[in-house]
């Protein structure tokens, strides 16, 4: 195609980045939201058994993703529950100090450097909970969704994009971000209430299924481009 391709419409991954578009002066009604989707085509059966004390944690061990904050939420939820342990699937310039936080608070975890994605997606299928306690601005979050695909609630932080991703109450549990005792609190009724877990696992599945399934996405997509083409 010759020259300059259309610019009819900006794809944003979230509503909270179309307001941030919007903000910068970008024109609204050339603003799109458009979700990124994950496959949700039935997988290989694989049974793997839940582990209802584990909390996991997938992400880049940097400061924006909060790390330190489930570390914390751990040390306040392992005196209510002992048996509680962490695993932290991911590498980055602060793990040595993360690791010595934990070692200093007594939290029991595995720090486990990152991994193949089919690794990942086994430990979220084994996890009771995945904890991303984010500190700032998410572009989207696909660890949520890629959690949620498999029935893994979310515990997280209410700010961004994230309330995009996670429904509050219904696919996990949305706390104040910085606030160690409200992410213990939220993980310590997912470890204690076996019903709001079921329900709240299942419906995570049903939820991806409804606005993240990649196959729906695609052509949502391709619907995009072409009313930008025939424009």
């Amino acid at each position: 195609m010759s020259g300059n391709p259309p610019d009819d419409a900006f794809l944003c991954v979230s509503r909270s980045l179309r307001e941030k578009a919007l903000q910068t002066g970008f024109p609204g009604e050339k603003l799109r939201v458009h979700y990124t989707g994950v496959s949700c085509l039935p997988h290989a059966q694989e049974v793997i058994e839940r582990d209802r004390k584990l909390i996991l944690f997938v992400g880049r061990l940097i400061e924006t993703k909060g790390c330190e904050f489930v570390i914390r939420a751990m040390a306040l939820l392992q005196q209510e529950d002992p048996l509680a342990h962490l695993e932290i699937i991911g590498d980055g310039p602060l793990r040595t100090e993360l690791e010595s936080l934990a070692k200093r608070l007594g939290v029991r975890v595995q720090f486990t450097c990152v991994q193949e994605p089919q690794v990942v997606r086994r430990s979220m299928m084994r996890a009771r909970v995945l904890c991303n306690p984010s500190v700032t601005a998410e572009g989207f979050g696909m660890v949520f969704v890629e959690a949620q695909s498999v029935g893994t609630p979310v515990v997280s932080c209410k700010h961004s994009a994230i309330p995009e991703a996670v429904s509050h109450g219904e696919t996990g549990l949305l706390c104040p971000e910085r606030m160690p005792g409200a992410l213990a609190e939220a993980l310590l009724t997912y470890l204690k209430d076996d019903v709001f877990w079921e329900w709240t696992s299942q419906r995570s599945i049903v939820w991806v299924r409804e606005n993240f399934d990649i196959a729906k996405q695609a052509v949502k997509l391709e619907h995009l481009y072409d009313e930008c083409l025939h424009k």
